[in-house]
C-alpha cells in the first residue's frame, strides 16, 4: 500500500464502480444530480487533501554524487 492514509478514500470511488459503469453505458436513471453533486465534492475534497499531503511531504531530488575529479 503506497498510500495507507488514501485507503477510505479508494474504498469510497472503488464503491460507485458499479454506478459509474451504468452511466458510462448511458442508462438511464444510473445516477440522480444528488449523486452527480456528492461524487463532484467528494472528488474536489480528495483533490485537496492531496494537494495538500504533497506539500506537506514533497519528495524532492537527490543530490547528484560527485564526481571523481571535482568535475
Amino acid at each position: 500500500e503506497i498510500a495507507p492514509e488514501l485507503t477510505e478514500w479508494s474504498d469510497l470511488f472503488a464503491s460507485g464502480a458499479e454506478r459509474r459503469a451504468r452511466a458510462e453505458a448511458g442508462m438511464p436513471g444510473a445516477a440522480s444530480g444528488r449523486d452527480a453533486d456528492d461524487l463532484l465534492r467528494d472528488a474536489a475534497m480528495f483533490l485537496r487533501l492531496v494537494e495538500r499531503l504533497l506539500v506537506l511531504q514533497p519528495i524532492l531530488p537527490q543530490p547528484r554524487p560527485e564526481r571523481p575529479g571535482g568535475g
